[in-house]
């Protein structure tokens, strides 16, 4: 062999020690944070890109966060769009851990290590990362064996996904985001179910996200077709049966007097015309 056999860096009691005190460190020095793996439920082929996706798992796990100062990136910008957080930061999680409590979900893309695109919670700000980046061989190979990913994050833009954890405080990111409709329902007997989906004729048309039985109010997200007064929607877990009575588009915003989100939205659907069965070619 061409190095010295007796003075050989990958002994397996000294990684096997290393590692231990890598996984103490981060248990020591580290925070509890949330992993959530990514499940894509549609897929644009064409842009290879998530039109859809949910998220059913969050695993606690302890991870480090390497700047210690503060976040990193741009912070708080003032755009033409309003006021944006462009938010960064770099999470170090041990190849131990990773490998026990989160490499065995079947929603992975790939079991090897962390995956771009899913999430990461982190309770101490309340705050929901994105995973853009893994980087595996940092630091490189001490004593002959990786034992860390890290994690490069930005704050997490939501775009209707699901969550789905049964975890209050991150499933009620989808509550406060969500494109949602009030309906009132009529009197009668059941309670709609949190997260169960609902039906129309037999036709998923949505998700209950709130439902009070004093009020009457079902919240409706994730809504895939129009509803009107006098549909029955009928829950697919609880089995309960009501009428829409009246609709309010959240979109509306009845607080806000100067809100124009639904004139947009309306003005934008008659942009493009989709009964054209050419719109490139020549009238005839």
């Amino acid at each position: 062999m061409p190095t010295n056999v007796f003075f050989n860096h990958a002994v397996g009691t000294e990684q096997h020690l290393y590692e231990d005190l890598v996984v103490e460190s981060m248990r020591f020095y580290g925070h509890e944070t949330f992993y959530l793996p990514r499940e894509v439920v549609e897929e644009d082929t064409i842009l290879n890109e998530d039109v859809q996706s949910t998220f059913g798992d969050a695993y606690s796990v302890e991870m480090y966060l390497e700047n210690t100062e503060g976040f990193e990136g741009e912070g708080d910008l003032f755009s033409k769009f309003g006021v944006q957080v462009k938010d960064q930061a770099t999470f170090v999680i041990a190849l131990r851990t990773w490998e026990r409590f989160i490499s065995l979900d079947s929603n992975l893309a790939t079991s090897l290590r962390p995956n771009e695109g899913d999430l990461i919670y982190f309770p101490l700000s309340g705050s929901m990362f994105e995973i853009k980046f893994v980087e595996h061989e940092n630091p490189f190979y001490q004593v002959g064996k990786l034992f860390v990913f890290k994690m490069q994050c930005e704050l997490f833009e939501y775009s209707g996904e699901d969550f789905d954890t049964d975890i209050g405080i991150i499933d009620v990111i989808e509550n406060q985001n969500a494109y949602a409709l009030d309906l009132t329902m009529n009197s009668g007997s059941g309670s709609y179910t949190i997260n169960e989906p609902v039906t129309l004729n037999g036709t998923v048309v949505g998700e209950v996200s709130a439902w009070s039985g004093a009020t009457e109010k079902l919240n409706l997200v994730h809504n895939t077709s129009t509803l009107a007064v006098g549909d029955t929607i009928v829950g697919s877990t609880s089995g309960t049966s009501r009428t829409i009575n009246a609709i309010t588009d959240v979109m509306t915003m009845e607080n806000d007097g100067q809100a124009q989100n639904k004139d947009f939205e309306d003005k934008a659907d008659g942009y493009l015309d989709f009964s054209e069965t050419n719109p490139f070619g020549e009238v005839t």
